[in-house]
Parts: structure tokens; sequence; C-alpha cells
């Protein structure tokens, strides 16, 4: 049980990378933070068999290999040189290799280690991809000499053939290490940018279907370059708006002012969402929702008659809470509205016409506490709510409009 969390724990640490890294440079930095403790593992295990066969060349050489492959790992986790690691280890097994074939042949397979550059190389983030390219092609004409001494250069030592063929396997164990490392690493980066790729991707589709009705954003997925516009005949429109909110404003400080819309703005969105309608902005202290689109619905003006009392008394509840009263004017309107998506990089779902505004000028002209409405308004709810007239009104922009104060509710509409 207690094993899982520390291998989990020395995994992460080992495929860990400074934060500044690009991604190739943190690949580059992780394969060497690995590589370097490998490379000196072997070195030492070559030290000890090399001075069983009194090789005392390639003793020396390890000797000095060894310490040189420690510093590397300093300068790599002490101060994040990569370029220190890098150009020893590519200098280093190549001579290495070349020197050991030289000594023991090819049956010791130690030629195998002049590949390790060729992959360093790849994985260089201080060279361009055809650099490293003809850096590779030229590690490769390297092995190949190498390769081609072992061939027809007598070996300078004759140990058992036992040790050659242990000597052969070891290796091949660190060549497929050095390869499995290089691939498994370079999958694993794969996986991570693809996995961060898909959340992003989640992320965006989130805030797309936060920023537009379901219904829209799934047009906009489909036909991304089409224009979005809808003439829709039966909507009804609300405005509401914080009476005195300046002045409110003014005592408040930053966070107490954000903290208090988000709290009756929240309450609003949840009642829009019981009612079937769409919230389609709020502008400041003011709050605009409509019903009957982007798709037509049965009963919008009652629907939004609903929502208009629910706001009136989840204004009550508030105020009793915070011991200060808070008072709305409500308006609404019924008719046509132009409904579409504006914008490029702010992605924006909008109403216009003399629907919107005529709903705004109820609320605009309001009172305190009340919902004004207009007479289409009215028309549609009069066999079901108790209305109060207001008379006629002077609208600015539109003229005298006859208005009434929606008073009581009627039955509660049926599920849609």
């Amino acid at each position: 049980m207690r094993r899982d969390p520390i291998l989990r724990k020395l995994i992460s640490a080992l495929l860990a990378a400074p934060s500044h890294f690009d991604s190739l440079t943190a690949r580059a930095y992780i394969l060497l933070k690995i590589g370097m403790p490998f490379a000196t593992f072997l070195h030492v295990s070559l030290l000890i068999m090399t001075f069983q066969t009194s090789a005392m060349p390639l003793v020396y050489w390890n000797l000095v290999a060894i310490p040189g492959y420690l510093l590397s790992l300093y300068m790599l986790l002490r101060h994040e040189n990569l370029l220190f690691a890098l150009y020893y280890t590519i200098i280093e097994q190549p001579a290495h290799a070349l020197l050991a074939t030289m000594a023991f042949g090819m049956s010791s397979g130690l030629f195998l280690f002049a590949l390790g550059p060729v992959a360093y190389v790849l994985f260089s983030p201080y060279h361009q991809w055809r650099t490293r390219i003809l850096l590779s092609i030229s590690f490769t004409f390297i092995f190949t000499e190498i390769f081609l001494v072992g061939v027809f250069q007598t070996p300078w030592y004759s140990p058992p053939s036992g040790w050659l063929t242990f000597m052969a396997t070891f290796s091949a164990f660190g060549i497929a290490v050095v390869v499995g490392l290089f691939v498994g690493l370079n999958q694993w980066k794969t996986e991570r940018a693809e996995d961060a790729l898909e959340a992003e991707h989640a992320r965006s589709e989130a805030l797309l279907y936060n920023l537009l009705p379901t219904e829209i954003a799934a047009r906009l997925k489909d036909a991304p370059d089409q224009t979005i516009a809808d003439s829709l005949d039966h909507t009804a429109i609300l405005f509401a708006d914080i009476v005195d909110f300046t002045p409110r404003s003014a005592r408040m400080t930053p966070e107490a002012l954000v903290e208090f819309l988000n709290r009756i703005f929240s309450t609003f969105d949840e009642l829009a969402t019981k009612h079937g309608l769409e919230k389609i902005k709020t502008i400041g202290d003011a709050y605009m929702v409509a019903a009957g689109l982007p798709q037509p619905v049965d009963r919008p003006v009652h629907r939004v008659a609903e929502m208009a009392f629910d706001m009136l008394a989840a204004l009550r509840d508030l105020s009793a809470d915070l011991n200060d009263p808070i008072d709305i004017r409500i308006g609404l309107h019924a008719g046509p509205v132009v409904a579409g998506v504006i914008g490029h990089k702010k992605l924006f779902y909008d109403v216009w016409g003399d629907t919107v505004n005529t709903a705004s000028r109820m609320e605009s002209h309001g009172q305190p506490g009340r919902i004004q409405v207009t007479a289409a308004a009215r028309e549609a709810l009069k066999d079901a709510y108790d209305f109060e007239p207001r008379g006629a009104v002077e609208i600015k922009g539109i003229g005298r409009l006859e208005t009434w104060w929606l008073t009581a509710r009627g039955a509660p509409i049926a599920d849609a």
C-alpha cells in the first residue's frame, strides 16, 4: 500500500521540469536528468569489467568519464545547464565507443553506444530541425565508421568468450534502455499534449455553451462562418433594474458590490432556468431575459410574468436576509424580435427590435416593486392575471402608451 505513493512521487520527480521551460526544453531536461545517472551507472559497471580484464586505457577512460557525468548532472540540476550535459554526452559516448571497439572488437557490442548521441541530438532544444537532422546523420556516419573499425581491426585484448557475451548483452541492454527512454518519454509527452488539447477543447466547448444558447452554439459549431440571424414572431421580453443602485454602490467596497450583484443575478439565472427562459444579458445593474427564443415556446408571456413575480419574491427574501430593502422595477412587452450572434473574438447572442425597446421603456418608466406591462402583454395575460390600469404614459422615443400594472399572478403554467 505504501510503495505505490512512493513510486508515484519518484516518477513525478523524475518527470518534473522547471515551469519556465518550453515543451522541447523540458523534454530534453527530463531526458538528461534520467540519462546522466544511467550513464554514470553504465560507466561504473564498465570500469569494473575493464579492470577485471586489465584493459587499462578503458579503466583510465572510465575513471575520467564518471566525474564528467556527475558534473553534468550537477550542472543540470543546480544551474539548469543543459548544454554542458548535452555536449559532454555527444562527445564522450562516440569516443568511448571507438576506444572500446578497438580494445575488444565487434563481439563486445560496445560500438552500440555510439548510437546514443543520435537520439540526444534529435531532442536538442538548441538547434533547428534541419540542424538536428544533419547532426544526427553525422553521428550515424561516425557510428558506421566505428562499426567498420570493429570489423577490420584486430582487437587489442582477447578476453574469454563468456566475458564478451556478457559485455555484448550488457551493451545491448544499455542501448535498449536509452532508446526506450527516448521513445517512452516522447510518447508520454505526446499523450500529455493530446490530453491538454482535449481538456482545452472541453473548456472551450463549455465556455461556448455558457456564452450562447445551446441551439445557437450547435449551429455555430456546424457552420462557424454562417451569419446567425433569426426572426421570431412570438416572444416576450423582461427587463429589471435595481432601484437606487448608484448611491448604494458608492457605499460599498468593490468586493461587496460584485458579491451583491452576483447574489441577485445568480438567483435570477436560476429563476430563468426554472421558467424555461433565455437570459440575454446584464447591463450594469439591469437584467434582461426573454421567452420564445432561440426556439418558440408555449405561452411565452406567461413565462416572463411568472419570472417577474418570482423575482420580486426573491428580493423580498434577500432584503430580509440583509436587513436592507432592495427594490427593482420590472417591465414586460411581447411581440416579434430579431435575434442573432454578433462579434468574432467575443461572441454575443443579442435581441433587437421595437419589442425590446418597448420592454426596456416599461422598466425605466416603471415604479419600484411593480411590474409594468404593455397592451400586448396584458392581452396575452388577461384571462389569468389581475391588472391595475396606469393610464397613458409618455414613453421616450415611442410616444404615449396605455400601460398597466401586473398585480396578481394566475395558476402556474404547465411544463413545456
